[in-house]
């Protein structure tokens, strides 16, 4: 269960990083291989991998064998589409998708799996407050699990932003997708409704019978 811990504290840190695109025309990006696509504003930004272990490497956490597991075994997302070009010096509204492999997991049960890391989620990060879910809901037409948190991001140059993430869980078959989302509390570098446009706009294959 570490290892899915790990890949949704990449998701919920809130800096832009990590874009490995199937295919990316304009504003869209497409994934045949899961049958993914999504669409970003004209004025967001799709993001390279380059910036992956650089911005990792500047999360400050208590847990220093978690932030050792977190560098080697992070998982690259499909996608992430940032508000602001980066380098920038808040923190910067971005939606990730990432694509993991059920396993052991009840896929007919995704608010099961939420619950299953909700309590490693709270010993990572400073302040930490669940202020909704796990609850479930539909995400472009399936069965998904929703939970929404609040805590205090802390960087090793000192600085610490009062972050809002948000986190979608949408089984598919043998595998499922996680859609993590970061903004300030105060919505003051990009707001939540500008993220909800975004997850608006996801198309997910049905997988034939």
């Amino acid at each position: 269960m570490k290892d899915l811990a790990i890949t949704i504290f990449v998701l919920l840190v809130s800096f832009a990083y990590f874009a490995e695109a199937d295919t990316i025309e304009e504003n869209e990006f497409q994934s045949q291989g899961v049958g993914l696509s999504v669409t970003k504003p004209n004025d967001w930004n799709f993001v390279s991998a380059e910036k992956n272990l650089e911005n990792l490497k500047q999360i400050q956490l208590d847990d220093e064998e978690f932030h050792e597991l977190m560098l080697r075994h992070s998982t690259v997302p499909l996608v992430t589409i940032a508000k602001h070009r980066e380098p920038y010096d808040d923190l910067n509204p971005s939606l990730k998708i990432t694509v993991r492999p059920l396993g052991g997991l009840p896929g007919d049960q995704p608010i099961q799996i939420l619950e299953l890391i909700l309590p490693q989620m709270r010993s990572m990060f400073a302040d930490f407050e669940v202020i909704q879910g796990p609850m479930e809901l539909d995400v472009a037409g399936h069965q998904a699990s929703y939970a929404k948190f609040h805590y205090l991001l802390e960087t090793q140059d000192g600085n610490s932003f009062p972050t809002c993430s948000e986190l979608w869980l949408v089984p598919r078959g043998n595998f499922f997708f996680l859609i993590g989302a970061g903004t300030r509390q105060d919505e003051k570098t990009g707001s939540r409704d500008e993220i909800q446009s975004i997850l608006s706009s996801l198309k997910i294959e049905k997988i034939e019978n």
